[in-house]
């Protein structure tokens, strides 16, 4: 899986949860509370389902791990 690019906007790093493909999205979706996702104007065009490039990079790297140590234990 390749890493998301963020978007900044107004001094912070986002991403937009479209980016992914469907199941890594729900993988993501199924560990945040509610409130994460957020709408945010960009050059007049309404964004709405960004979340923190910080949570995403967490998520990231915890799902790379995971996906590693199923890969070892395959064989």
């Amino acid at each position: 899986m390749s890493k998301l690019i963020p978007i900044f906007i107004e001094g912070k790093k986002w991403i937009q949860l479209s980016q992914l493909s469907f199941e890594h999205a729900q993988s993501l979706r199924s560990m945040l509370p509610g409130n994460c996702l957020k709408k945010i104007i960009f050059h007049g065009i309404e964004l709405i389902d960004c979340l923190d490039f910080e949570t995403y990079e967490y998520w990231f790297r915890t799902k790379e791990v995971s996906d590693q140590t199923e890969a070892v234990l395959d064989f």
